[in-house]
């Protein structure tokens, strides 16, 4: 019996002891996610957070022996805030930031990222031209607001006739709202068009804006700001009696734009690169999981933050979390959930886009 009780001992401290060393070699990973989960803009960071969490749980937070905890932060949209979240966020290692919502949030995280090479941040929203073209830590699944990017969206404007375009912007968040006009403006003057008649702001007094609108008389208005701020300015346009023509950025198309406006949205042209009633089985698995799980439809922006962190996951898979750049790099296309990302060497993307109209209160693509 002595001899027994020995013997299970013995595979009981030799078991321990496997179970000891195993847990020891496996690695954790920290993800940090930095972003506005309050306040206006909080719409893009609680969607995103739904396709990072999606994507990690489908993989129980393990790629092999890393073991992954990811850290969420609210940046509240405050600079110093923010700063202290990176700060802390070098401080207990991380080193892969996904965010942040904004692009002026983005540039702030990017001033102290930049300095740590062995760091990598990436994001579903900032799309400012501003961070074209650099070599830093900075990489993005969103196409930047380049010229180029507007071809397809100032063709179909021209195609339609709409010569004379006022612009407005959130100036909460001018590195991508105004960034967005200013490219925008570009590819349209390119065409032989002429520059926009004004540049207005959300914040503005909105019945000065309306009376300038009426004033300058463009064929077109064009709105660069969050689905509320969007929404609102929409309302009060058609609350005035202006029947003209109104686009939006994609910051704006979301399902709260919709349900914010009303009937005042109908009409509202957008031009994305996500189509939400895309057919192809990738975007159609991803779907009917984000469904199951949320009981609603994903947003572009849940889409995109699933979208990167299966990027981070394939990278974590070749290896080690201070080399996500380096693999990224090497591969450079990744299958999205309705096409290709194909990275150049400054981490910036190239995607398909489709012009979209709202009817009858949903997103329909037109042809």
């Amino acid at each position: 019996m002595r001899k027994l009780i020995i013997s299970l001992v013995v595979v009981i401290f030799v078991f321990l002891s496997i179970f000891v060393y195993n847990s020891t070699l496996q690695e954790k990973v920290k993800i940090g996610f930095i972003g506005a989960l309050t306040g206006k803009y909080s719409v893009l960071g609680n969607a995103m957070i739904n396709g990072v969490l999606l994507a990690f749980e489908e993989r129980k937070y393990k790629i092999g022996d890393k073991q992954i905890e990811i850290i969420f932060q609210d940046d509240k949209g405050d600079i110093e805030l923010n700063k202290k979240i990176i700060n802390q966020f070098i401080k207990d290692d991380v080193k892969i930031v996904i965010g942040n919502v904004t692009s002026s949030m983005s540039k702030v995280s990017m001033s102290i990222i930049n300095e740590h090479k062995d760091m990598f941040m990436i994001s579903a929203a900032s799309a400012s031209n501003e961070f074209t073209g650099k070599d830093d830590q900075f990489f993005r699944v969103h196409v930047a607001n380049n010229a180029q990017r507007f071809d397809n969206f100032t063709d179909f404007v021209i195609d339609k006739g709409y010569k004379k375009i006022y612009g407005i912007y959130d100036p909460g968040n001018p590195t991508y709202t105004k960034d967005y006009l200013e490219n925008f403006e570009k590819s349209f003057m390119s065409k032989n068009q002429d520059a926009f008649l004004a540049f207005g702001k959300t914040n503005e007094n909105l019945g000065d804006l309306v009376a300038d609108i009426k004033e300058k008389n463009p064929d077109m208005i064009l709105i660069c700001a969050n689905s509320v701020d969007a929404a609102k300015v929409v309302q009060y346009i058609r609350l005035k009696g202006l029947p003209t023509v109104i686009a939006s950025s994609e910051w704006a198309q979301t399902k709260q734009f919709i349900e914010n406006g009303g009937k005042s949205v109908e009409g509202v042209i957008f031009n994305i690169d996500l189509d939400e009633n895309a057919q192809n089985p990738r975007y159609q698995k991803f779907l009917k999981r984000y469904q199951a799980k949320y009981k609603d439809n994903p947003s572009i922006f849940a889409s995109k933050a699933y979208e990167l962190s299966q990027i981070i996951i394939q990278m974590l898979e070749k290896g080690e979390q201070t080399d996500v750049k380096k693999h990224l790099l090497e591969q450079k296309v990744f299958n999205g959930l309705q096409d290709e990302i194909v990275f150049d060497e400054y981490g910036d993307v190239i995607r398909n886009f489709y012009t979209f109209v709202i009817k009858d209160g949903k997103y329909v693509r037109v042809k």
